[in-house]
């Protein structure tokens, strides 16, 4: 598992639906299996999903939800859509891969963040209820600052990595 695209910046969304700012760029990951050999090697029966949480800058500390106060409920900080499936495309150079892409990530607040991604590979045969998927490979992602709407520096151009995705058809925005 490797980090293709890292993310960078984030402007602190808000609450409501319409305020959400996108971690930009959005982080990008691909898988490479390989045997004990280092030979590259398929694993077609699998069902795999990523995730995603966020971390402190240190990497030590989980902070995808945090308490508002104390004797109130905690509050997610890490906003959109945490789990991607598998893409199968090519990337900028025209080799073939599988890919995750996280495009619509934003986080409440301010300050300096990771991202963290946990790779599960799911076996049908052993779904039940309260048994969860082990986790096969992971990373984390280089720390990236959330700035407020002030301080934010602006987006950046889709790299060519994404937008190559999108030419694939990976429903992803584009900035030009």
């Amino acid at each position: 598992l490797s980090v293709r695209q890292q993310p960078c910046v984030a402007r602190a969304c808000g609450f409501g639906e319409r305020d959400r700012r996108v971690i930009d760029p959005p982080p990008i990951l691909e898988l490479k299996i390989t045997s004990l050999d280092g030979m590259p090697e398929q694993d077609p029966h699998a069902i795999l999903a990523l995730h995603c949480t966020l971390v402190s800058r240190d990497g030590r500390e989980d902070e995808t939800e945090a308490p508002m106060q104390t004797h109130l409920p905690s509050t997610r900080q890490l906003m959109g859509t945490l789990v991607a499936s598998p893409y199968q495309g090519k990337d900028e150079h025209g080799r073939a891969g599988t890919f995750f892409v996280f495009p619509d990530l934003s986080c409440r607040s301010t300050g300096v963040y990771r991202l963290r991604f946990k790779l599960l590979r799911i076996d049908p045969s052993h779904m039940m209820p309260g048994v969860s998927s082990p986790s096969v490979a992971g990373i984390t992602t280089d720390p990236f600052h959330v700035f407020t709407a002030k301080d934010f520096p602006g987006m950046r151009a889709s790299s060519a990595l994404l937008k190559a995705l999108r030419r694939q058809g990976l429903n992803v925005g584009v900035k030009k």
